[in-house]
C-alpha cells in the first residue's frame, strides 16, 4: 500500500471511530458535544440559527468529525439535522456512508443545476425551476409556455427577466382597452395606437408614450399589473409544453420603457413559495440516509477542477435557500482555511463560523491569521473550538503547519 492511500485509510479510521455513536452517552466525550451545543445556543439567544459552518486554520484538527458529532448532538435534541460535506477537496464526512449513485454536492452544483432545458412537459417542469435553470446560466431568449390554447412568454437576457406577455389575453383585459375603461385615453386614441402599432411592431407603451398620450408615471402602475398577470397565469400552468428558443443578444430590441424590477415583479406575482418541482426532487435525491434518527447527509460528490468557483455560484446560495426549508439546521463541513479560499467564500451565506483548533498543533499566529481572514468576510465567528485538549498537561505546544493538500492546485 503507498504511503498515500496509508495515510488516506488511517484518517478514515481515526475520523470514523471519533463518532459519538461509538462512546456512552454518559461518558466525557459525548458531554463535551452537548456542552458545546448549549454554548451555540446561548450564542444565539436573540434570534435562531439554521446554517452552521465547520472550519479550521489546517489540516488534521478535527473540523470534520466535530462537524459530525455536533450534527449528531443536534439531532439527537430533535431537530432535523442535515450534514453537507463542502469539502470538496478532500471530504471525509462522505466516509459516513459510500456515495454510491448519489452526485453529491458538486454533482448538483456543476449538472442538475445547470440542467439545460430546451423543451419538455410542463408536468416536470413548473415555472420556478425554468426561471432559475435560465437565469443560472445565464441564457438569452424567450421561454415560450402553452397550456392547450393559452400561450404566455418569458423573455430572457443573459438569464434576467427582460419581459412577460400573456399572448392570449383577452381583449376585455388588454393594455389598451384598461386604460380607456379607467379613462386614460379615449377610444379614438387606443385606435390611433393601434393602427400606428400595426404598422410599426413597436409597443403599444412605447406607442403611447411616444404619441404625447400619457405620461410614463401614469403608464407605470398599468404596464406592472399587466406584467405580474402575465406570471401569475404562467404560473397555473400545470400541463402542457415548453420550449426555450435561444437567440442572441442583438436579437434582442432595447426597450425605451421598462416598468422595474422585473424579478422583482415576478416574485411578486407568487403567491406562497416558489413551486420547485423538478429542482426539489433531484435535490433530495442526492441526500442520503445514514442510519441516525434526525441526520441526513449531503456528500462532496465527485472532486470537481473548480471547488472555489462552484462553492462561491449564485446556485450554491440557492441550494442552501432551499435546503432551509426542508431541515432545521445545516451543519456545512469546508476546507481550511489558510491553505484554501473555500470556507471564507461560503462564509457570508451562514449564520455562523466555529473554528476547530487542535491545541498545541499550531503556533498562535497562524490561528490569529485564520481570524482575521474570517473578520474580513464580515462572517460571524462565534467561537473557537479547543479540540484534543491534554487535560493533564493543560499546555500547548508548537505544530507543525501544514499547506499541500489543499492547496489551489490540487
Amino acid at each position: 500500500m503507498s504511503r498515500k492511500k496509508k495515510a488516506s485509510k488511517n484518517r478514515a479510521n481515526s475520523f470514523l471511530n471519533n463518532l459519538l455513536n461509538n462512546y456512552p452517552v454518559q461518558s466525557h466525550f459525548a458531554e463535551s458535544y452537548r456542552t458545546l451545543r448549549t454554548n451555540i445556543s446561548f450564542s444565539f439567544m436573540k434570534q435562531s440559527f439554521r446554517t452552521l459552518l465547520i472550519t479550521s486554520a489546517g489540516e488534521q484538527e478535527g473540523k470534520t468529525t466535530t462537524a459530525a458529532n455536533l450534527a449528531y448532538t443536534m439531532a439527537q435534541a430533535g431537530n432535523s439535522v442535515l450534514l453537507i460535506d463542502a469539502d470538496l477537496r478532500r471530504p471525509t464526512l462522505s466516509l459516513l456512508k459510500p456515495m454510491r449513485s448519489s452526485p453529491g454536492l458538486s454533482g448538483l452544483l456543476a449538472d442538475v443545476l445547470n440542467t439545460d432545458v430546451n423543451s419538455g412537459s410542463l408536468s416536470e417542469f413548473g415555472l420556478g425551476d425554468l426561471y432559475r435553470l435560465i437565469s443560472f446560466q445565464k441564457n438569452t431568449g424567450i421561454l415560450h409556455l402553452s397550456q392547450g390554447e393559452e400561450k404566455v412568454d418569458l423573455h430572457f437576457l443573459n438569464g434576467k427577466l427582460s419581459d412577460a406577455q400573456w399572448l392570449t389575453r383577452p381583449h376585455e383585459r388588454g393594455l389598451g382597452t384598461v386604460l380607456v375603461n379607467n379613462n386614460v385615453i379615449t377610444k379614438d386614441q387606443l385606435e390611433q395606437v393601434l393602427v400606428r402599432q400595426k404598422d410599426t411592431g413597436q409597443k403599444m407603451g412605447f406607442m403611447l408614450l411616444n404619441m404625447g398620450l400619457v405620461k410614463k408615471e401614469e403608464l407605470t402602475g398599468f404596464i406592472v399589473l399587466h406584467i405580474i398577470e402575465a406570471f401569475r397565469f404562467g404560473f397555473q400552468f400545470k400541463t402542457g409544453k415548453i420550449v426555450f428558443e435561444k437567440l442572441s443578444e442583438s436579437d434582442f430590441e432595447s426597450d425605451p420603457f421598462s416598468p422595474g424590477d422585473l424579478p422583482k415583479l415576478y416574485r411578486q406575482a407568487m403567491v406562497g413559495e416558489e413551486e420547485l418541482n423538478f429542482l426539489e426532487k433531484k435535490i433530495t435525491s442526492t441526500i442520503v440516509d445514514i442510519n441516525i434518527e434526525n441526520l441526513s447527509m449531503l456528500p462532496s460528490g465527485l472532486p470537481p477542477p473548480n471547488p472555489a468557483e462552484l462553492l462561491g455560484s449564485k446556485r450554491m446560495s440557492f441550494l442552501l435557500s432551499l435546503l432551509r426549508r426542508q431541515f432545521d439546521i445545516l451543519i456545512i463541513d469546508t476546507p481550511p482555511i489558510l491553505p484554501a479560499s473555500d470556507a471564507m467564500i461560503l462564509a457570508p451565506h451562514t449564520d455562523g463560523i466555529l473554528l476547530v483548533t487542535k491545541a498545541g498543533y499550531f503556533k498562535r499566529e497562524l490561528i490569529k491569521k485564520a481570524v482575521e481572514q474570517i473578520k474580513k468576510t464580515q462572517a460571524n465567528l462565534i467561537g473557537v473550538v479547543l479540540n484534543q485538549v491534554d487535560v493533564k498537561k493543560a499546555r500547548y505546544y508548537s505544530g507543525k503547519y501544514y499547506a499541500t493538500y489543499y492547496g489551489e492546485g490540487d
